[in-house]
């Protein structure tokens, strides 16, 4: 037994989750205002158990429950090696850079924690090199390109492009820099090399927590299922907060997308390695030439107008069919031409590999013939993006689950539908492991209520934003903004900023105007904000205290009926006997609304007004299915309930 483990067991039976978690326990000396609560004591023990048993459990922990010091404590207690995987980079800053380094104190555990991202965080020392020797660029881009410089020989010991602040998070510049697989000469990569990621990886084998994303975690699922080896360290424990967003996440990694981006990419790439490394091949320069004219001619055939097309659809665009092909045809012969000239440098190495992989997933593309998997295509005026989706990832993750062995967490403030965890059982394939419910402590009777205004009309009628707006008017005044407005599309975002930009005089925060962390910094600071935003505010978003009093949501939050995926999803189901409607739309705008839902009240001080404007929540019946699904919120019908809960004070 290394001396590590040795004092891991000692430890063990020194402290308990008591020891740890009691209202006079270790955290209680190291958390000023910490207070034991039992849910979270239950939680604890439910998760030691599950550890000890090395089984699965699906576990709705409510806001307030103080889930993640739940199942850390008895994490860390045991002395395994964890992963923990969230959906978030502010969950996981939060874990690694302030509550894990407080638990390890209170559990006494000499452990250590890591985080580990994907490659394209990571700055790659010989990418800098080639972009800047290699490649011509704007003025702009060469102050950036000497802003990353700065940044990596003075600065930065990991390399993690969070440590950039000079230059904008999405900026182009950083994709011809970071360490992208393919771009990635891993024989020459090793941890006594300048490369970066060798050393975090190395780190995070050595870790006793891992702290990574869901996309992450399922890169590495679709590898192993794949047989193509790993990213991830083996561990004993595997944790999924933020859990509900998995299933989505999963089949974006076990299926593919190919975006005219991408593309472009490669051909300006290949045009690059083919000057630099092999200049008298002209033959290559020809093809690449002629893939940059037939990705135009792809995007002209899709039109210009913003769509979503399902597979039947695409069957019948001649035009698009004969263009793919050609397309398909040209990159294929791009491949055969780069391996002849391979072996005479790194980057035709690169794309040359990248190349053939475009070249399978778009002919497989073409060709699927899985019934698990749908074939659909965005497109607007300058981009277009090809899809491969599975409809279900149950096999896969469930396969995956169990040659990987250990002890398995889901948990998320909203897992269940109507008190059912079925539904997202069903989709991960979990359906024979135990699930346990811990309500939020906050008293949601006393701390805020539901505000449904009657005669609202149908969604679908075209003045139904004004028409809410002039029903939420009352309220907004009454909170002196202090306000989320929570829109289920674009469009009807964009519509109530226009409404809103001609009255109301405070602050008018839209998301997409701004960084998302910047609108919120501003909201909180302003004395009459109000923030728009669409289904990235939904969840994630933690405003406590008075800045936040009011929430409205604009309607059910079903996904589009034309959307390719809901389409086939439905067709799946129904060839199965079931309802799509039930079975799949219905639970989806549960958890969306349950997210929304939970942004009011996040803190047992917090006071405030949920406005539901769809009418269909008392009108139809699914509407009693949302509801119960929600905390337990007084429901009014009145505006003047609604006004007197914004307005009353604490006295």
């Amino acid at each position: 037994m290394s001396e590590n483990k040795a004092k891991l067991s000692k430890t063990q039976d020194q402290r308990s989750i008591e020891d740890v978690m009691k209202n006079d326990g270790y955290l209680a000396k190291l958390v000023n205002g910490y207070a034991s609560r039992q849910s979270q004591l239950d939680m604890a023990h439910e998760i030691k158990a599950l550890i000890d048993e090395k089984s699965t459990l699906m576990a709705e922990a409510g806001t307030g429950t103080g889930k993640t010091f739940a199942y850390l404590v008895p994490a860390l207690l045991s002395g395994k090696k964890v992963i923990v995987s969230t959906a978030t980079k502010t969950l996981q800053e939060q874990l690694v850079h302030k509550d894990l380094p407080i638990l390890f104190k209170a559990c006494d555990i000499p452990g250590k924690a890591r985080l580990l991202k994907g490659r394209d965080n990571y700055v790659c020392p010989q990418r800098m090199e080639i972009t800047e020797t290699v490649e011509q660029h704007s003025r702009e881009d060469w102050k950036k390109l000497a802003l990353i410089r700065e940044w990596l020989e003075q600065k930065t010991r990991s390399g993690d492009r969070a440590e950039l602040d000079s230059v904008p998070e999405n900026d182009m510049i950083w994709r011809k820099v970071c360490a992208r697989m393919e771009f990635c000469q891993a024989a020459e990569c090793h941890v006594e090399s300048d490369c970066f990621y060798p050393k975090i990886k190395n780190q995070a084998q050595e870790a006793q927590v891992l702290v990574v994303n869901h996309h992450l975690f399922c890169a590495d699922l679709a590898l192993r299922e794949n047989g193509f080896g790993e990213i991830l360290p083996e561990a004993d424990i595997y944790i999924f907060d933020e859990a509900h967003q998995l299933p989505d996440i999963a089949a974006q990694f076990l299926g593919f997308a190919i975006s005219r981006s991408q593309l472009e990419e490669l051909v300006r790439d290949i045009k690059q390695a083919q000057q630099l490394e092999a200049p008298e091949t002209r033959k290559i320069k020809d093809l690449a030439e002629q893939l940059d004219d037939n990705i135009k001619s792809l995007n002209d055939s899709l039109g210009k107008w913003e769509k979503r097309w399902t597979w039947e659809k695409l069957n019948d665009e001649k035009a698009f069919q004969v263009i793919v092909k050609r397309f398909l045809s040209l990159l294929e012969q791009v491949v055969e031409q780069l391996k002849s000239v391979e072996e005479r440098g790194k980057q035709l190495a690169a794309v040359q590999k990248r190349a053939k992989e475009f070249a399978t997933q778009l002919s497989d593309w073409l060709n699927s013939q899985n019934e698990n998997k749908i074939r659909w295509v965005e497109s607007a005026q300058a981009r277009f993006k090809f899809n491969l989706t599975p409809l279900s990832v149950a096999g896969p993750f469930s396969r995956q689950r169990e040659q990987i062995g250990g002890a398995w967490l889901f948990t998320s403030a909203t897992l269940s539908v109507n008190g059912s965890f079925d539904y997202f059982a069903k989709r991960l394939g979990l359906q024979e492991s135990k699930n346990c419910h811990w309500p939020s402590p906050f008293d949601y009777q006393k701390q805020a209520l539901v505000y449904h205004p009657v005669g609202l009309p149908e969604p679908r009628d075209p003045n139904y934003i004004k028409i809410c707006l002039r029903a939420a008017w009352p309220l907004l005044k009454a909170s002196k903004g202090c306000a989320f407005l929570l829109f289920t599309s674009h469009k009807a975002m964009q519509e109530a900023r226009a409404i809103l930009a001609d009255h109301w005089s405070g602050d008018l925060l839209v998301q997409g105007e701004q960084p998302k962390l910047t609108l919120l910094q501003k909201f909180k600071s302003a004395e009459q904000a109000i923030l728009l935003g669409t289904s990235s505010f939904w969840e994630g978003v933690d405003v406590k205290g008075d800045a936040l009093k009011l929430v409205i949501i604009d309607r059910i939050p079903f996904a589009p009926p034309d959307d390719p995926i809901v389409q086939a999803r439905e067709a799946y189901l129904k060839e199965k006997g079931l309802n799509g409607f039930v079975h799949f739309q219905l639970p989806e705008a549960v958890i969306a609304m349950k997210q929304g839902a939970g942004r009011l009240i996040r803190d047992v001080e917090d006071r405030g007004v949920l406005m539901l404007c769809d009418p269909r929540l008392s009108s139809k019946n699914y509407g009693n299915v949302i509801r119960n699904s929600l905390p337990d919120f007084p429901w009014v019908y009145d505006a003047q309930y609604a006004i007197n809960k914004l307005t009353e004070t604490d006295e």
